[in-house]
């Protein structure tokens, strides 16, 4: 059980470092085949993930995954894992050249397959997102006014995202939505427990 955990750990950590290296090959593979994956920017399979992410590179939005697994729990061939996780980015907006921390968590569901454990999902969960130009003495270049209808979990990112052409919708999972997160929860709890 133990050499589970740190198995499905190691995947967890290596899915991100895969991104954050530009290995879309190897993203791809840490997905099983029908797997779903759902971010403020993406919904499809880890394989459409990987090219998706690929794509995103290739127009200049990059950025890098601080993950710490934090809950594993496995049962037979199945397993959820849940992790603490910022997203660290850089980026130029109207001029000014900002970082953006994303603060979040990102949930899997996990099963073993012949070739190991693989991601059968991915989700991030959003709690909140912080912005601060480069250099002290810009200010940071958003019309607070216009975010005002944004998700407090996510709205910078989702304005930030939003200026490279993706459309962000209202209805991520977040800390701010309990109503979305519980049965997110029970769903999972539910095909852990191999009822569905």
């Amino acid at each position: 059980m133990q050499d589970d955990r740190q198995a499905i750990a190691d995947l967890v950590r290596m899915e991100r470092f895969h991104r954050d290296r530009r290995r879309w090959d190897e993203l791809a593979d840490d997905y099983i085949e029908d797997s779903r994956v759902k971010t403020t920017w993406f919904e499809g399979t880890g394989r459409e993930f990987a090219a998706a992410s690929r794509e995103m590179a290739q127009r200049g939005r990059e950025s890098i995954h601080l993950i710490a697994p934090t809950e594993i729990r496995v049962n037979g061939d199945r397993a959820l894992s849940e992790s603490h996780a910022q997203i660290l980015n850089r980026s130029v907006i109207h001029d000014v050249e900002v970082d953006m921390v994303q603060y979040c968590r990102f949930f899997s569901r996990v099963v073993r397959t012949p070739a190991g454990w693989r991601l059968a999902s991915f989700d991030g969960i959003y709690h909140k997102d912080t912005i601060v130009p480069v250099n002290p003495g810009d200010t940071v270049p958003i019309d607070w006014e216009a975010l005002r209808h944004l998700r407090p979990s996510y709205r910078i990112w989702a304005y930030a995202i939003s200026l490279r052409g993706y459309e962000i919708g209202q209805d991520e999972l977040g800390d701010d939505r309990p109503d979305l997160l519980e049965p997110f929860y029970a769903a999972a709890e539910r095909w852990l427990a191999g009822e569905e």
